[in-house]
């Protein structure tokens, strides 16, 4: 028995090794292209600064310190480039995928939690934001490692899990604020383990509040201590210029598009909505924790996000992949079972069979998506090779708004036109003029003119397509000469 037992373990850590083998081989495939803009600024306003600069400067929230700090060193090792730049998100989004096992095994069983470890594996977003350098897997990961060591600190209350906890809990909040909403349902869930089991004998009720929670703020405070002052100016102070980007109907479509890109098609994506719908109700009979771990912060995020008027970006939810991860898993495997056992009346074990079985199909249906995940975020760089490729004498090229700072980082030389005037006057001085943008809704609300004046008088060329929403890269072109033969 003691044989069979440690070979039922040694195959359960041969699976996972392979996951985690097979996640870090996706996630380094075509690492190295080019950035997008958020990266960019990433790139140019923290990671490039000194250690000392970047560690005691907050000027908004674009700063992710503890994934700063992680790539600061990554460019120390292996030189500026993409690819370092992004790896230490790629380690994170490894990383949270053995954290979602760990997760899985104190809240369902081995089968459950490797089927949602597989699933992460071969996510579309997983893989997209692990190849995007910024904190959002680092904030995955401690969501989770958090969220297991909660668990465990619950039901084991040993002194050392709550230590941990607070490390995880302030490193989080070090990656990126949103981790306070997680903390903070957390708290509440903590609260409620201690108002549910207060007839019970429980000696270390109170460690998770002040050792765990405590010293979570504690150590959150010390980190934080340097740009203290800051942080008030910095914080929230987001420039919402597109007012659908607010909207919570237009983040609930955002994610809805996620769900379809990532299974695949719209009859997947009912079969996952339906999955996703009786994983909830059999969590809310046996471990209703995970709900609380999944919505509370969500709520949490939302709520505040819109009173404060920021844009309600999907990629604010990212965090909680996991919890939905797990809750798919378990809609699947008990629709099967329910068909199997009670439709079919089949025995045992076939309806396990059958119920592993599709838990299988659905993250091969995830999976199905993964090499669209591996075009250009934002193609600054073929933009910019085809317009060189196709410049003639006299030409010139200008850009406005969103594009304007990763035509500077790639060295473009391209003119900056602040209104429409400006760019009217380019076009009539030179041969040819061409336009570069993305983001449209972004300069219909920032320079509207210039847009309208593109619109109306310049030709669209070609367009760089990314995977990016709205983020494809606009060129267009003004033929001065043409037009005066045509009489414009």
């Amino acid at each position: 028995m003691n044989s069979l037992v440690r070979q039922k373990h040694t195959l359960i850590w041969l699976c996972l090794a392979a996951l985690l083998i097979l996640a870090t081989a996706l996630r380094l495939y075509k690492l190295d292209q080019g950035l997008w803009l958020d990266e960019i600024l990433t790139d140019m306003l923290n990671v490039r600064q000194p250690l000392g600069v970047i560690v005691t400067t907050f000027e908004s929230e674009n700063q992710h310190f503890l994934y700063t700090i992680l790539a600061y060193f990554s460019y120390q090792v292996f030189g500026v480039s993409a690819w370092a730049l992004r790896l230490p998100a790629v380690m994170f989004g490894v990383a949270s995928i053995g954290a979602m096992y760990l997760v899985g095994r104190t809240v369902t069983c081995v089968r459950e939690s490797l089927l949602a470890a597989a699933l992460l594996t071969v996510s579309y977003q997983h893989i997209w934001f692990s190849q995007n350098a910024r904190g959002y897997t680092g904030l995955l990961f401690w969501t989770l490692i958090s969220s297991w060591l909660f668990l465990r600190g619950v039901d084991d209350s040993r002194l050392r899990y709550w230590v941990w906890y607070a490390v995880a809990a302030a490193l989080g909040t070090y990656t990126n604020f949103t981790m306070l909403f997680v903390i903070v349902a957390q708290f509440l869930l903590y609260l409620v383990y201690m108002w549910v089991r207060r007839a019970q004998v429980w000696r270390s009720r109170w460690t998770g509040l002040f050792v765990g929670f405590g010293l979570a703020g504690l150590f959150t405070l010390l980190l934080y201590l340097p740009v203290l002052p800051q942080l008030f100016t910095g914080m929230g102070q987001e420039t919402s210029l597109v007012q659908a980007w607010k909207n919570p109907l237009w983040t609930l479509a955002e994610l809805a598009s996620g769900i379809q890109l990532n299974f695949g098609g719209g009859i997947a994506v009912v079969a996952a909505l339906a999955g996703v719908g009786a994983g909830l109700w059999s969590y809310a009979r046996t471990r209703p924790v995970v709900l609380g771990l999944l919505f509370i912060p969500t709520i949490l995020c939302a709520g505040v996000v819109i009173a404060l008027g920021h844009h309600l970006w999907p990629r604010f939810f990212f965090f909680e992949i996991g919890f939905a991860a797990l809750v798919a898993v378990r809609g699947t495997i008990v629709i099967a079972q329910w068909i199997a056992g009670r439709v079919f009346k089949w025995k045992e074990p076939i309806p396990f069979a059958v119920s592993s079985v599709c838990g299988v199909a659905l993250v091969l249906a995830a999976a199905a998506s993964v090499p669209m995940v591996y075009g250009p975020k934002q193609d600054y760089v073929s933009a910019s090779a085809f317009i060189q490729a196709n410049l003639q004498p006299g030409d010139v090229v200008t850009t406005a708004g969103l594009t304007v700072l990763p035509s500077q980082f790639y060295k473009t030389n391209w003119t900056v036109v602040e209104d429409a005037k400006e760019l009217k006057a380019l076009s009539e001085s030179a041969s040819r003029t061409w336009f570069v943008y993305t983001f449209p809704n972004v300069l219909a609300a920032d320079s509207p003119d210039i847009l309208e004046l593109v619109r109306n008088e310049f030709q669209l060329v070609r367009t760089f397509d990314g995977t990016v929403g709205d983020g494809a890269i606009m060129v267009t072109r003004f033929d001065h000469v043409t037009a005066i033969q045509s009489g414009r």
